[in-house]
């Protein structure tokens, strides 16, 4: 079994750096004690609903890959959505499809946890050779142009379906540069976080 995680921590600056470090530690000891994602999230909620600033919340999305039999299970809280392009087609006629299953962003003082338990999903897909999975946060698809435009989803799904044959640099390339060239000369206004994986073809 492998986990992944993605996490972003609202607001910008010192205080969501620390946030973001403290959270690495939450989640490095609840990933020992909880091997589904869906129950996994529930802790990790608890923990840091009772110690964040209530004006403050993170999203994130956990997965464990299970390697042996092909597949991965994960929930989403509030996060961006997975993007899976499935290796079923020839290059460059591969469809992205978006995995969107339902939660709430953590650490909000809603109540005492049962809206957040009770809207977290938990989905299962399986993975065969070749398949891309990407996970990003929203600093990728909100990058603005000097018109105030995001970049958007859609039109990352459509950059990484095109050349998810490609090595990860080559196809982490292909997406900076496009970034690059929609943003012109706009300022970069938040983070950018991008993670590549993919299913061996070896396996």
């Amino acid at each position: 079994m492998v986990g992944l995680l993605i996490a972003d921590v609202a607001g910008k600056g010192l205080a969501a750096g620390l946030y973001m470090a403290q959270l690495k530690v939450i989640v490095q000891s609840l990933a020992r004690l909880h091997h589904e994602p869906k129950e996994f999230l529930i802790a990790v909620n608890k923990v840091v609903s009772a110690n964040l600033d209530g004006k403050s919340f993170i999203t994130m999305l956990y997965g464990v890959v299970d390697v042996e039999r092909g597949e991965m299970t994960f929930s989403r809280a509030g996060h961006c959505p997975l993007i899976h392009v499935p290796a079923d087609r020839p290059p460059g006629l591969r469809k992205a499809r978006f995995l969107t299953p339902d939660g709430l962003v953590v650490g909000l003082q809603i109540d005492d946890g049962t809206m957040f338990d009770s809207l977290l999903e938990e989905q299962t897909i399986t993975l065969g050779p070749g398949d891309l999975v990407v996970w990003f946060t929203d600093g990728i698809s909100e990058t603005m142009n000097e018109a105030f435009d995001c970049f958007g989803e859609e039109r990352l799904a459509q950059i990484v379906e095109q050349y998810a044959h490609l090595p990860f640099d080559q196809l982490r390339s292909y997406v900076l540069a496009e970034l690059r060239d929609f943003a012109g000369a706009a300022d970069q206004h938040d983070d950018m976080t991008m993670i590549f994986m993919k299913v061996d073809e070896r396996r």
